[in-house]
Parts: structure tokens; sequence; C-alpha cells
């Protein structure tokens, strides 16, 4: 089995390989392009099989090579019966803005610099015994286009690609105060101020979260910055939330915002049929920097956010795990299976003297506790996620880039070492980051809807293998009509579309042993903003 298949092969079921012969092993499958010339001579282009077919417990993977001349920019690879797994090394990397080599289904598009003559990749059986494996091959140079077929070939082994256990994660979404004002306990008045939400903003919503309906996960993790949450103020003079001159007026008018977008964010995953499973970030605080003013209201934000998340209407903790003190309603753990652990913290720590991004101590010792435990019962893999990284820096984007106090010198990161954390999520940087240390993964992603910059990780557990794909959702903005309303700044921008179906730019693979491999925008790279 080849180096490539290997490291493409991350959590698609690998435990046992080997490598099997073709039925017609002994050369290369190999179809010469078909020239088709677009305003110049076309690149030649030969795509090929390369022998053997490596077999796993629960798939087969088959990796192929395109060979063209120097001045080749993109490279289009449509497989039938089989799915790429990776994008491969020499392919542009895409970012949360600009898009460059991505997977789409069973579709490889890559982007090179014009150097590069040759590209492998590696793809997975889908179907059952006897799959006939294909797919035709389209390059482009500067002034032509080559055209060409892979080879039909046959692989006589079974795939199984339905995950054990499979979770989302979008961190950040939505990072704004999108809903219908003339739902809830407000006082919105129309003659003096636009509403919270338009069709526009309820059709990208929904095309993003019918995606996600999809792709049928067991939950979706969204680690802070729900809302934009700049509550307890009225720039505009509504009094949409009632009165905000006095602090009892503020603590109300938080409360009024609260059960007027919570609820609305709430339904929007009920509607779709997808367990959420919300953390707390700065945004659910007011938003910082954090004054004398948002401490004072700190209480208020708690309360109102364990009120909608992490209570039931009758007030029973929906989580059974969760911390003493401070955090009690803001923090929690649970098992979507048994096999994984979930951690969701509360960094913010509220004190006389101001907001430390930092766990209060009652919350580490509860932390270290739910850890240990997971270790005594031999969970395989263990996720903690909280809004901010820990590793840092990382890329940011319209970010006040907030991380951990302390960082991986912390009394956290040395806590998640000692129990073998696996995997740390994290949100608030509007970009897309994967850090592995003391190995453990750090992943920082999620978006900002308001702004076009929408990811969802999705994590596909197989036994002792995990599988990262990151889904990226081209949503543009347009200052067209009124804008939408929120108490602080100028209001949404007027209009949101969805410009195409989301796409793979990034995949990694985490193994039982640490093992971390990557491609695209989870490829590990230095913290420069692209």
């Amino acid at each position: 089995m080849s180096t490539t298949a290997h490291r493409c092969l991350g959590a698609l079921l690998a435990v046992a390989l080997a490598t099997v012969p073709t039925a017609c092993s002994g050369r290369p499958f190999a179809a010469q392009a078909q020239e088709a010339s677009a305003g110049g001579r076309a690149a030649p282009t030969v795509a090929v099989w390369t022998d053997g077919v490596a077999v796993t417990a629960g798939g087969s993977l088959v990796t192929g090579r395109v060979t063209t001349d120097q001045g080749t920019r993109r490279v289009r690879v449509e497989l039938r019966n089989a799915y790429p797994v990776a994008i491969p090394d020499p392919c542009e990397q895409s970012t949360v803005k600009n898009l460059h080599s991505y997977l789409d289904g069973r579709t490889l598009v890559c982007e090179l610099d014009g150097d590069t003559t040759a590209l492998t990749f590696t793809a997975i059986v889908d179907g059952g015994v006897a799959s006939r494996v294909g797919g035709s091959v389209t390059t482009r140079t500067d002034s032509a286009t080559s055209t060409g077929s892979l080879p039909e070939r046959v692989v006589t082994s079974a795939s199984d690609l339905t995950p054990d256990t499979r979770l989302l994660s979008s961190p950040d979404f939505l990072n704004a105060d999108v809903g219908d004002l003339s739902r809830g306990p407000n006082r919105w008045d129309p003659s003096r101020s636009t509403n919270g939400t338009n069709a526009s903003y309820d059709a990208a919503l929904g095309l993003v979260l019918d995606d996600w309906a999809a792709l049928d996960p067991a939950a979706v993790l969204v680690a802070g910055d729900l809302v934009n949450g700049r509550w307890g103020a009225d720039d505009q003079d509504t009094g949409t939330f009632g009165p905000v001159g006095t602090l009892a007026d503020k603590r109300a008018a938080v409360r009024s915002a609260a059960r007027t977008y919570y609820p609305q964010w709430q339904q929007r995953f009920d509607d779709h049929g997808l367990a959420v499973f919300p953390s707390i970030g700065d945004h659910e605080l007011g938003d910082n920097p954090f004054g004398p003013g948002k401490r004072d209201l700190a209480a208020t934000f708690r309360s109102e956010f364990a009120r909608q998340f992490t209570t039931d209407a009758d007030g029973t903790p929906r989580y059974g795990e969760r911390p003493p003190g401070p955090a009690r309603g803001t923090a929690w753990a649970a098992r979507p299976s048994p096999d994984v652990q979930v951690v969701s913290l509360d960094v913010f720590d509220v004190t006389r003297d101001g907001v430390r991004i930092r766990l209060d101590p009652q919350q580490l010792r509860w932390l270290t506790q739910v850890l240990a435990k997971a270790q005594r019962d031999q969970v395989t893999w263990t996720i903690v996620e909280s809004h901010v990284p820990i590793v840092f820096p990382v890329r940011h984007r319209a970010s006040s880039a907030l991380h951990y106090e302390g960082g991986t010198r912390s009394a956290l990161w040395k806590v998640l070492r000692r129990y073998d954390v696996d995997l740390y999520l994290s949100g608030e940087v509007h970009d897309t980051q994967l850090v592995a240390r003391d190995d453990i993964v750090q992943v920082s992603h999620g978006g900002a809807f308001q702004f076009g910059l929408t990811t969802a990780l999705v994590l596909d557990f197989y036994g002792d293998n995990l599988y990262l794909t990151l889904r990226d959702y081209d949503i543009r903005r347009r200052d067209v009509g009124e804008r939408l309303w929120e108490t602080r700044r100028s209001g949404l921008y007027g209009e949101l579309t969805t410009q195409r179906a989301p796409l793979v730019i990034g995949t990694a693979s985490l193994h039982d042993d640490g093992v971390v491999d990557t491609s695209g925008i989870l490829t590990p790279v230095d913290s420069r903003v692209d």
C-alpha cells in the first residue's frame, strides 16, 4: 500500500491493511486523454489507476494518478462508485474567503501552481462486492482544456461508510441577533425600527440547516456566540426591549432580548430535527470588552442562557454532569454515545476585578473528575470544547481574538494532557486552523453568519479512528434595502444569499495512537491571516 493511500486512509475504517492484486495487476490501468482545444493547444493528460487495492475492515481504497504538462492550472476528477477522501498535497488550499481546491461528493477539484505535473489521489470505494470504479478527468491550462477517462476497474470487496457516531461542530452560529421581533416578550414598534430577520435570512439559514439535517448527526455542537448579545443597550432609542437607563432596566432588557432571540434560535434546530448542544461565548455575556456594566449583568446573562439551553421548563438540569459554582448552568458534560465523551466549558471567570478568560477553580476540579471517570470507563474518544482557543496564535478574521490565559502552560491544558483528551474545539476566530500539540488536536473554526463566514466540522467516529471534514458554505451579503435591527451598531446587512452547495475544503484523521493526517485548510500552517 502506498504512503499516500495510508495517509489518506485516516479514519476510514482502517485497522488491518492488506494490499491485494487487482484483476489486471502487472501494469497500471491507463487511458490517454482526449484533447479538446479551448482557444489553444490542449495539455496532454494521462489518467491511471495504480496497481493494488487497499482492503480495510470496512472498505476498499483505490489510488489514481493524473499526469499532465507544466502549465496545468486545474485538475477535476469525477469518480463513479468511489469518493475522494482527501485533498492532495500539491493542491492549493482554500480559505474561508477564497475557494481553490475542494471535495464535492465524488468530485475532486485541485488548483495547481502550474509547475506540478503529477497529482496522486486516493478514494474509498462506495458500494457492494464487484463495484465498477471509473471516472473522468479534466485538466485546464490558461488557454486550453483536456479531458480523458479513468478506465473502469472492478473492486471485489464491499464498503460500509456508515460511522458509528457522527457529530457536527459549528461555533459562532449565528453570532448575530436574527429573529422575528413580532415574536417574544418585547415592545417592538415597526414604525421605530426594521425587523430582525427577512426572507433572505430565513432562506439562507434554511439551506444550511437542511444540509445539516441531511447529514443526520447525533448532535450539533455550537461553541458559543449564538447571538450578537449586545443587550441592555439601545443605540437607536427604539425601546424594543424596554428602557435601559438603570441597572434594573438593563437586566430587564437582557431578559426580554434573550427570551426573544434564544427560543427562535433553538426552534430552527427543532424544526430540522437536530439535537443541539450549545455552549456559552463572550456574546452570551454581552460581548467583550467586559467593563463594569457588563460585569454587573453577567449573572442575568448566565441565568437566561441556562434557562433556555441547560435546564428543562420545570427547572430540571438537562445535563446530569455539570459543575458547582458560577458555571453550574453554563458548563456541562454528556456522552452522545458510550464511546464518545463531550465536555463543554465556560471559560469566563467573572470576578469583582474583571472578567478573566480562565476556568473558575470549582469548574477545573469538576473537569478533572469528569475526565478521570471517562478514562476509567475506557471511553474511546474525549472531546472538550469552549469558545476560545488554548493554543495561540491561530488565524482570525473580524474577531477580537480572545484566547485562554496561559495557553499550553495553563492548568487547563495540563489537565487535558493528563487525561488524554483527543480533540479540543473552539470558535471565536471566525476562521479555521488545526494545531496538534502534546497529542491533543485543537481545531478552531466557525463563522459569523451575517458576514458570510460559516463552516461545519463533521466528526465521523469509526472505532479507533476519527475522520474530520470541514464543510464551507458560500453565503454572500449585500447592503441593499433596509438593514435588520440590532441593539448595537447599525444593524445587519439587508440581504444574504447562498451561492452554491457546501464544499469540503479540509480533512483530518485522528487515530488512537495520536497520529494526525490532514489536508486542505486543516493542514497545520502558521498563524498569518490569508
